[in-house]
């Protein structure tokens, strides 16, 4: 099975980030393809490991984008760039950034299922690729959510066309779906195995993992092309 990944910040800052990488590990080990779209402040040579980058970087007109990472929440003390805080112009970038590369990824990789985080931006955009697409919720962005309308349309899209929504624990379950209502029946609360969490032998872990999300990636591709097998 070939699944693209996406992350809207450098992978090493969040669990969401870290979980990402790890999966992608996994899915890898277990003999499948995996490939990750990242935005990043810095560039890498990631090729032979699938990790192609949309760089942000404030001022440098070599970047993919001439401004900060957009981040969550309140600016921290190194005045990154907030989501809120981004203009109509950067936005407006950011996400024609992001549609060109994620259209050719997807032209070239053909992906039978993307995988993003946050029911934000990058989510609505695999919506508009016609693949299927599963996706993770989490706090930063039911915090930001009411913050800013701009995000809000692009928000719901995401949600209400995500063949499914994976979400750490009851708790946020409920939260999401307080949110948007049509969530519930595609929420899938994520065992601790599957949030990588107090493993032993992390190579296993990761496998087991991925066999766990290639389970969920078979049913929505069953679901929406029926069971050929």
């Amino acid at each position: 099975m070939r699944i693209l990944l996406m992350h809207q910040s450098p992978l090493a800052q969040s669990e969401a980030g870290r979980l990402v990488e790890q999966w992608s590990l996994g899915l890898a080990a277990a003999g499948h393809e995996a490939r990750l779209l990242v935005v990043d402040d810095r560039a890498g040579d990631d090729g032979s490991r699938g990790v192609e980058r949309i760089v942000c970087r404030d001022g440098d007109a070599n970047a993919d984008l001439p401004f900060d990472v957009p981040r969550f929440g309140a600016a921290d003390a190194h005045r990154r760039l907030t989501f809120r805080a981004m203009s109509d112009q950067q936005l407006a970038q950011y996400r024609e950034r992001l549609r060109r590369r994620l259209d050719l990824l997807v032209d070239r990789f053909d992906p039978h299922v993307i995988h993003a985080q946050h029911i934000w931006v990058q989510a609505q955009l695999g919506l508009e690729t016609g693949v299927p697409y599963v996706l993770n919720a989490w706090d930063d962005e039911l915090i930001d959510y009411r913050a800013d309308a701009r995000f809000q349309g692009l928000a719901n899209q995401a949600a209400e066309n995500a063949s499914r929504i994976l979400v750490p624990d009851e708790a946020m379950s409920r939260r999401v779906a307080r949110l948007f209502e049509t969530a519930g029946e595609r929420m899938h609360v994520m065992s601790a195995d599957l949030m990588l969490r107090d493993s032993a032998d992390p190579a296993s872990a990761r496998v087991e993992a991925a066999g766990r999300l290639v389970t969920i990636y078979q049913k929505i591709l069953d679901e929406r092309f029926g069971n050929h097998s």
